[in-house]
């Protein structure tokens, strides 16, 4: 009982239990390709043609409007901030101490995208649109699928330890990185505890955030 009441999030969601994961496929596509972000649905409303926007037609419930529900979740609560700060010093205290233990295991890896470095390296602009991609883009479209959309209706309908480790593994999955997914796992799960204790996606975004924030400064420093 007391593991229930740790989670703050509400079993009422616009969709019903059998479209979460075609809902979830449609806004992964959907906020994925950076020029369709919102894109569809943006044009739904400027043509009046509501059949064009999949995810309020198709999958949400009668009278249930989609955008509203997740303006609110981004809504600051109370001691939401402290919950951050310690959400996000435990995050790097677990990804150091595995990247530790993956060093004695496997061997020590270059830790950076050479890629990612040479963008950074490239140009003042190229590191200002980088860091905008990285600590703005990817962690507001990738906290609204898989903690706003997908830990939210898989929470509705099992119980939230359940819904936490299955939208953290799809996370992890959808970055098609092996080396990287037990970590990616652990910043699903890190991120989805601290929306579900304080049902804010402020909390899990800003800690989000400042983690690529993090890996961008190293990775420039390196």
């Amino acid at each position: 009982m007391r593991s229930q009441e740790y989670s703050v999030l509400s079993a009422d969601i616009p969709w019903e239990s059998e479209d979460i994961w075609r809902t979830f496929a449609g806004y992964l596509l959907i906020l994925h390709i950076p020029l369709s972000f919102g894109g569809l649905d943006a044009v739904a409303k400027v043509l009046r043609c509501s059949s064009l926007d999949p995810l309020t037609t198709y999958t949400a419930k009668p009278h249930h409007q989609v955008w509203p529900f997740f303006f609110r979740k981004f809504s600051f609560r109370p001691s939401w901030i402290k919950e951050t700060v310690l959400w996000f010093g435990l995050l790097v205290s677990m990804v150091f101490v595995t990247s530790l233990i993956s060093d004695r295991l496997i061997g020590p890896e270059d830790a950076y995208d050479p890629i990612l470095k040479e963008i950074l390296s490239d140009s003042p602009t190229s590191r200002l649109v980088c860091f905008f991609l990285y600590c703005v883009i990817a962690p507001l479209s990738e906290e609204t699928i898989y903690r706003g959309f997908l830990l939210t209706s898989l929470s509705s309908s099992m119980k939230w330890k359940n819904a936490l480790i299955v939208s953290s593994l799809m996370f992890s999955v959808a970055h098609l990185s092996g080396q990287s997914f037990f970590q990616l796992f652990i910043i699903g799960c890190i991120t989805g505890l601290a929306y579900c204790r304080t049902g804010t996606l402020a909390a899990s975004f800003t800690i989000h955030c400042l983690y690529n924030a993090v890996i961008l400064f190293t990775t420039i420093m390196s």
